[in-house]
Protein backbone atom coordinates (compact mmCIF):
# COMPACT_ATOMS: atom_id res chain seq x y z
CA UNK A 1 0.00 0.00 0.00
CA UNK A 2 1.39 3.79 -1.07
CA UNK A 3 1.58 5.78 2.35
CA UNK A 4 -1.36 8.90 1.16
CA UNK A 5 0.28 12.40 1.68
CA UNK A 6 -1.82 15.12 2.31
CA UNK A 7 -0.96 18.26 0.49
CA UNK A 8 -2.96 21.78 1.61
CA UNK A 9 -4.07 23.44 -0.93
CA UNK A 10 -3.87 27.53 -1.67
CA UNK A 11 -7.39 28.99 -2.20
CA UNK A 12 -8.30 32.12 -4.45
CA UNK A 13 -10.79 34.32 -2.62
CA UNK A 14 -11.59 35.86 -5.32
CA UNK A 15 -11.83 33.69 -7.76
CA UNK A 16 -13.67 31.05 -5.52
CA UNK A 17 -10.79 28.28 -6.58
CA UNK A 18 -9.04 25.69 -5.12
CA UNK A 19 -5.38 25.29 -7.02
CA UNK A 20 -1.81 24.03 -6.05
CA UNK A 21 1.06 23.77 -8.11
CA UNK A 22 1.86 20.33 -9.77
CA UNK A 23 5.09 19.70 -8.52
CA UNK A 24 4.38 19.19 -4.91
CA UNK A 25 1.88 16.64 -6.82
CA UNK A 26 4.53 15.18 -8.79
CA UNK A 27 7.15 15.03 -6.35
CA UNK A 28 5.18 12.84 -4.27
CA UNK A 29 4.16 10.84 -6.47
CA UNK A 30 7.55 10.01 -7.97
CA UNK A 31 8.90 8.53 -5.02
CA UNK A 32 5.64 6.66 -4.38
CA UNK A 33 3.50 8.15 -2.97
CA UNK A 34 -0.84 8.90 -2.95
CA UNK A 35 -1.40 12.66 -3.04
CA UNK A 36 -4.57 13.57 -1.00
CA UNK A 37 -5.05 17.89 -1.58
CA UNK A 38 -6.55 19.20 1.57
CA UNK A 39 -8.29 22.93 0.89
CA UNK A 40 -9.24 24.91 3.46
CA UNK A 41 -11.73 24.77 5.92
CA UNK A 42 -14.04 27.61 5.69
CA UNK A 43 -15.93 27.36 9.68
CA UNK A 44 -14.94 26.76 13.26
CA UNK A 45 -14.33 23.09 12.12
CA UNK A 46 -10.73 24.19 11.56
CA UNK A 47 -9.78 24.99 15.20
CA UNK A 48 -7.84 22.91 17.31
CA UNK A 49 -9.45 19.37 17.89
CA UNK A 50 -11.64 19.70 15.74
CA UNK A 51 -13.56 16.35 14.55
CA UNK A 52 -13.11 17.35 10.78
CA UNK A 53 -9.43 18.15 10.95
CA UNK A 54 -8.74 15.03 13.55
CA UNK A 55 -10.56 13.14 10.55
CA UNK A 56 -7.84 13.97 7.71
CA UNK A 57 -5.23 13.06 9.96
CA UNK A 58 -6.14 9.84 10.66
CA UNK A 59 -6.93 9.62 7.49
CA UNK A 60 -2.78 10.05 5.99
CA UNK A 61 0.50 9.07 6.97
CA UNK A 62 2.82 12.38 6.13
CA UNK A 63 1.26 15.81 5.42
CA UNK A 64 3.24 18.55 3.41
CA UNK A 65 2.45 22.29 3.96
CA UNK A 66 2.70 23.68 0.54
CA UNK A 67 3.83 27.27 -0.36
CA UNK A 68 1.94 30.39 -1.00
CA UNK A 69 0.80 33.74 1.36
CA UNK A 70 1.60 35.27 4.31
CA UNK A 71 0.31 33.73 7.30
CA UNK A 72 -1.08 36.30 10.04
CA UNK A 73 1.21 38.15 12.34
CA UNK A 74 -1.83 37.52 15.28
CA UNK A 75 -0.63 33.88 15.48
CA UNK A 76 2.84 34.88 17.16
CA UNK A 77 1.57 37.57 18.79
CA UNK A 78 2.10 40.96 16.85
CA UNK A 79 0.35 43.11 14.61
CA UNK A 80 0.14 43.22 10.83
CA UNK A 81 3.68 45.17 9.24
CA UNK A 82 3.56 48.15 6.77
CA UNK A 83 5.50 45.68 4.85
CA UNK A 84 3.46 42.42 5.31
CA UNK A 85 2.17 40.80 2.00
CA UNK A 86 -0.90 39.49 1.10
CA UNK A 87 -2.06 36.92 4.02
CA UNK A 88 -4.56 34.22 3.49
CA UNK A 89 -6.94 33.71 6.36
CA UNK A 90 -8.98 30.53 5.10
CA UNK A 91 -5.75 28.79 5.29
CA UNK A 92 -3.77 30.13 8.50
CA UNK A 93 -6.34 28.18 10.94
CA UNK A 94 -6.77 25.02 8.84
CA UNK A 95 -3.34 24.39 8.63
CA UNK A 96 -1.95 26.00 11.80
CA UNK A 97 -4.61 23.20 12.97
CA UNK A 98 -3.48 20.61 10.47
CA UNK A 99 0.13 20.63 11.66
CA UNK A 100 -0.12 20.69 15.30
CA UNK A 101 -2.24 17.30 15.18
CA UNK A 102 0.32 15.63 13.13
CA UNK A 103 3.49 16.88 14.84
CA UNK A 104 1.34 15.65 18.13
CA UNK A 105 0.40 12.27 16.95
CA UNK A 106 3.91 11.54 15.18
CA UNK A 107 3.16 11.90 11.80
CA UNK A 108 5.59 13.10 9.17
CA UNK A 109 5.27 16.59 8.11
CA UNK A 110 7.47 18.47 5.86
CA UNK A 111 7.25 22.48 5.11
CA UNK A 112 8.23 24.27 2.11
CA UNK A 113 8.47 28.03 2.02
CA UNK A 114 5.32 29.20 3.86
CA UNK A 115 5.36 25.92 5.05
CA UNK A 116 8.25 26.18 6.66
CA UNK A 117 7.07 29.40 8.48
CA UNK A 118 3.03 28.08 9.37
CA UNK A 119 5.38 25.39 10.93
CA UNK A 120 7.42 27.19 13.03
CA UNK A 121 4.86 29.41 14.02
CA UNK A 122 2.36 26.29 14.91
CA UNK A 123 4.98 25.32 17.48
CA UNK A 124 5.32 28.82 19.12
CA UNK A 125 8.10 30.61 17.05
CA UNK A 126 8.21 33.04 14.62
CA UNK A 127 8.64 34.96 11.57
CA UNK A 128 10.21 38.05 9.87
CA UNK A 129 7.25 39.67 8.50
CA UNK A 130 9.06 41.39 5.69
CA UNK A 131 12.82 40.53 5.65
CA UNK A 132 14.18 43.66 4.25
CA UNK A 133 12.07 45.69 6.46
CA UNK A 134 13.05 44.04 9.57
CA UNK A 135 16.35 42.17 8.82
CA UNK A 136 18.04 44.38 6.07
CA UNK A 137 20.40 45.80 8.30
CA UNK A 138 21.86 42.28 7.90
CA UNK A 139 23.26 42.82 4.68
CA UNK A 140 21.47 40.44 3.03
CA UNK A 141 21.70 38.84 -0.36
CA UNK A 142 18.93 38.85 -2.89
CA UNK A 143 15.70 36.08 -1.86
CA UNK A 144 13.60 37.05 -4.79
CA UNK A 145 15.47 35.69 -7.58
CA UNK A 146 15.46 37.24 -11.18
CA UNK A 147 15.76 33.62 -12.54
CA UNK A 148 13.65 30.78 -13.53
CA UNK A 149 12.28 28.91 -10.37
CA UNK A 150 14.08 25.94 -11.31
CA UNK A 151 17.21 27.37 -11.56
CA UNK A 152 19.90 27.39 -7.99
CA UNK A 153 19.95 30.56 -7.40
CA UNK A 154 22.09 31.06 -3.76
CA UNK A 155 24.24 28.74 -2.12
CA UNK A 156 22.41 26.84 1.29
CA UNK A 157 24.85 25.50 4.09
CA UNK A 158 23.43 22.76 5.46
CA UNK A 159 24.59 22.09 9.51
CA UNK A 160 27.16 18.86 9.29
CA UNK A 161 25.02 16.38 11.93
CA UNK A 162 21.77 17.25 10.99
CA UNK A 163 19.21 15.03 9.64
CA UNK A 164 19.09 16.93 6.74
CA UNK A 165 22.86 16.60 5.85
CA UNK A 166 22.07 12.96 6.57
CA UNK A 167 19.33 12.63 3.62
CA UNK A 168 21.54 14.98 1.31
CA UNK A 169 25.21 13.99 1.61
CA UNK A 170 26.04 17.45 1.15
CA UNK A 171 26.88 20.40 3.68
CA UNK A 172 26.68 23.32 0.64
CA UNK A 173 23.59 23.02 -1.41
CA UNK A 174 22.15 25.51 -4.60
CA UNK A 175 18.72 26.44 -4.09
CA UNK A 176 16.22 28.60 -5.79
CA UNK A 177 14.82 31.68 -3.57
CA UNK A 178 11.15 33.22 -3.59
CA UNK A 179 10.08 34.87 -0.33
CA UNK A 180 9.93 38.01 1.67
CA UNK A 181 9.34 36.56 4.88
CA UNK A 182 11.37 33.92 7.08
CA UNK A 183 11.93 32.21 10.41
CA UNK A 184 12.94 34.43 13.07
CA UNK A 185 13.17 32.72 16.23
CA UNK A 186 12.60 28.99 15.64
CA UNK A 187 10.45 27.58 18.10
CA UNK A 188 11.25 25.43 21.13
CA UNK A 189 11.42 21.92 19.73
CA UNK A 190 13.19 22.93 16.17
CA UNK A 191 16.37 23.41 15.47
CA UNK A 192 18.27 25.44 12.64
CA UNK A 193 19.76 22.44 9.82
CA UNK A 194 20.48 24.91 7.57
CA UNK A 195 21.05 28.53 6.30
CA UNK A 196 21.81 31.14 3.78
CA UNK A 197 25.40 32.94 3.31
CA UNK A 198 23.97 36.00 4.97
CA UNK A 199 22.99 33.75 7.89
CA UNK A 200 18.91 34.05 7.40
CA UNK A 201 17.10 30.41 8.37
CA UNK A 202 16.68 27.81 5.20
CA UNK A 203 15.66 24.91 6.97
CA UNK A 204 14.53 23.68 10.52
CA UNK A 205 13.94 20.36 11.63
CA UNK A 206 13.22 18.00 14.97
CA UNK A 207 15.57 15.01 15.75
CA UNK A 208 13.11 13.78 18.17
CA UNK A 209 10.26 13.17 15.63
CA UNK A 210 9.64 10.53 12.86
CA UNK A 211 10.08 13.47 10.35
CA UNK A 212 9.63 17.24 10.92
CA UNK A 213 11.56 19.25 8.11
CA UNK A 214 10.96 22.47 6.79
CA UNK A 215 12.77 24.24 3.31
CA UNK A 216 12.80 28.19 2.75
CA UNK A 217 13.30 27.24 -0.69
CA UNK A 218 10.95 25.34 -3.47
CA UNK A 219 12.25 21.99 -4.01
CA UNK A 220 9.07 20.91 -6.27
CA UNK A 221 9.90 23.64 -8.80
CA UNK A 222 13.56 21.50 -8.78
CA UNK A 223 13.03 17.97 -9.29
CA UNK A 224 15.16 17.19 -11.68
CA UNK A 225 17.76 18.42 -9.10
CA UNK A 226 19.08 14.92 -7.60
CA UNK A 227 19.25 16.94 -4.17
CA UNK A 228 15.56 18.06 -4.16
CA UNK A 229 14.40 14.88 -5.02
CA UNK A 230 15.76 13.05 -2.20
CA UNK A 231 14.18 15.24 0.19
CA UNK A 232 10.52 13.79 -1.17
CA UNK A 233 11.79 10.29 -1.38
CA UNK A 234 13.04 10.58 2.89
CA UNK A 235 9.35 12.07 3.43
CA UNK A 236 7.08 9.59 1.58
CA UNK A 237 9.68 6.99 2.97
CA UNK A 238 9.05 8.37 6.15
CA UNK A 239 5.56 8.50 5.90
CA UNK A 240 5.61 4.43 4.28
CA UNK A 241 6.88 3.25 7.88
CA UNK A 242 3.60 4.58 9.20
CA UNK A 243 1.64 3.29 6.83
CA UNK A 244 3.28 -0.27 6.53
CA UNK A 245 3.01 -0.04 10.76
CA UNK A 246 -0.82 0.21 10.27
CA UNK A 247 -1.02 3.13 13.08
CA UNK A 248 -2.96 5.25 10.09
CA UNK A 249 -6.04 5.42 8.42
Amino acid sequence: MKPVIGITCDYDWEKHTFQLKSGYVEGIYRCGGMPFLIPPLFSDEASNGSNIVTGIIHRIHGLLLSGGQDVHPRYFQEQPHISIGRVNPFRDQTELSLCRQAVKIGIPVFGICRGIQLMNIALGGDIYQDLMAQAGDKGLICHDQPAPKWFGFHNVHIKEGSRLHHILGTTKLSTNTFHHQAVRRPAPQLEIAATAPDGVIEAVECSSHPFLIGVQWHPECMLEDPYMIKLFQAFVEAAGKICDAGNQP
